[in-house]
């Protein structure tokens, strides 16, 4: 009897917890993702993870780290097709999130899509394009989040190669359905990345 007293008092308690809400943010662009949640005043870096810091090899020698060639430390990584990938992982997360009925809230989304253009006359085009892919992306979000505030933004730059999609959301939700959200999400995505990877092994080796 004591036993499913506690079993009950555990459970009840994980069922308040789950029912607790935090903020977040997402954020994607050409650097990469980005999440933080948001309880009270703490700001919690979900991803990327802080990488530790590495140590001195000697202890008490007063020796330090081996520093890194500057070209290693000047050098920039070469900018991401970010929209490719918003393409493949948004349905995803806007499968993920529908499941939870729209209780994902979304108090402030920003999206900047911007075209890439040589000259005046693909400039035209480029924006034609653009609304092509905001027609896709725009209603995905509305029909499986509940966004309030909404700014949605078309650029040209003349010195891309390639279109880019930035954005980023304040999210309001539950801990249960982050959960739910993450564990829905984080399989279909897993197996999407091993793809992509096995893809990118198989043109490598060609």
């Amino acid at each position: 009897m004591k036993a499913l007293l506690i079993l009950g008092a555990v459970f009840f308690g994980l069922l308040l917890f789950s029912q607790v809400r935090v903020g977040g943010t997402v954020a994607y662009a050409e650097q990469g993702l980005q999440i933080l949640i948001r309880v009270g005043p703490l700001r919690i870096r979900v991803f990327p993870v802080k990488k530790k810091k590495e140590r001195p090899s000697g202890p008490g020698t007063g020796a330090k780290p081996e520093r890194k060639c500057k070209a290693d430390a000047d050098a920039v990584p070469e900018p991401k097709d970010t929209l490719e990938l918003v393409r493949q992982f948004l349905p995803l997360a806007a499968d993920a999130a529908g499941s939870l009925q729209k209780r994902i809230r979304v108090d402030d989304l920003d999206l900047t899509l911007t075209m890439a253009a040589s000259d005046p006359a693909m400039a035209a085009a480029a924006f034609g394009g653009a609304n092509a892919i905001l027609g896709m992306v725009i209603p995905l979000l509305e029909n499986n989040f509940n966004i309030r505030e909404r700014k949605i933004r078309t650029a040209v730059d003349f010195d891309r190669h390639s279109p880019v999609i930035a954005i980023r959301a304040a999210l309001s939700l539950s801990i249960g359905q982050g959960i739910a959200f993450a564990v829905h999400f984080g399989l279909r995505a897993l197996g999407l990345l091993i793809k992509r990877n096995r893809e990118a092994k198989a043109k490598t080796a060609a």
